[in-house]
């Protein structure tokens, strides 16, 4: 297990305007192996049992979350040889057609396993129409004029400050469409975790369309709430619960913590090497 701790040097989130800010503490653990049958029977025992393990410690699940998991899609950027996907880092856009369209610079995780997330949240025509067709030339061109202004901060400035990556060199590599099943742990019913198992479809952008074949990639991500209060966020039940639940999910089912983001996983199930 790594040595886990909640960000105590900056804020777990902050917004400004178009601007999010969120320092992730999160563990995944690769399921590609585990039915979802297998996986909620294991999440129904620890619904019975957290509370015994942690003290205070609830899981909550919203209603239908298991029989209709929204779909969200993300699309990966990167260079023409792949310089992104080797950092451990991520240029992507996220959307679901109802809730959200945003572009998001995450970093590398650090030895804490905590990941810092930057992201631009899109509005008006310019969320619609990712929202409605995130590959498209319409999407795409978006992002290309988002990486292209010196005006404001944006994920393609971080990117470049952090590995000397430009954001007008990116296109689309990688599509993953993720059918998320979540569940939230509560401490004293206050917020401290959002979790989820993801059912991921991924597929090359890269290569014409009609070879553009899917390939499956799933995992469970233990991580904090993007929101968690800060007296919370100072509670050492948040790193246990994590550890009791990702421990109990390696234990029963032989799975691993894995430190390959959904990018890299993803191209590795394509085919697609590490630079």
């Amino acid at each position: 297990m790594p040595d886990l701790q909640v960000p105590t040097l900056e804020e777990v989130y902050t917004k400004k305007e178009n601007i999010v800010v969120f320092n992730q503490l999160a563990v995944k653990i690769v399921m590609d192996s585990v039915s979802n049958e297998d996986y909620f029977a294991w999440l129904d025992r620890r619904i019975a049992d957290i509370g015994q393990k942690v003290p205070g410690a609830q899981i909550a699940e919203k209603v239908n979350a298991r029989n209709s998991p929204p779909l969200n899609i993300a699309v990966y950027y990167d260079t023409d040889d792949y310089r992104i996907l080797a950092t451990g880092a991520l240029l992507r856009t996220s959307c679901n057609r109802i809730t959200h369209a945003f572009c998001a610079f995450k970093m590398a995780q650090d030895e804490h396993s905590v990941r810092k997330d930057h992201r631009y949240v899109f509005a008006g025509e310019e969320k619609t129409t990712i929202q409605q067709a995130p590959t498209s030339r319409e999407a795409v061109a978006i992002v290309g004029r988002l990486m292209a202004r010196k005006d404001i901060e944006h994920p393609g400035t971080f990117l470049e400050r952090s590995y000397g990556i430009r954001g007008e060199d990116l296109k689309p590599a990688i599509s993953l469409d993720d059918y998320r099943y979540t569940f939230f742990v509560w401490l004293d019913k206050k917020d401290a975790l959002r979790c989820s198992i993801d059912r991921a479809a991924v597929a090359n952008l890269r290569l014409p369309e009609h070879e553009q074949i899917k390939k499956p990639v799933s995992e469970v991500e233990l991580a904090i709430y993007p929101r968690i209060s800060p007296e919370v966020a100072k509670d050492p039940r948040v790193v246990q619960v994590i550890q009791f639940l990702s421990d109990s999910l390696c234990q029963e089912f032989g799975v691993t913590i894995t430190t390959d983001i959904k990018y890299q996983r993803a191209a590795s199930a394509l085919g697609i090497r590490r630079m």
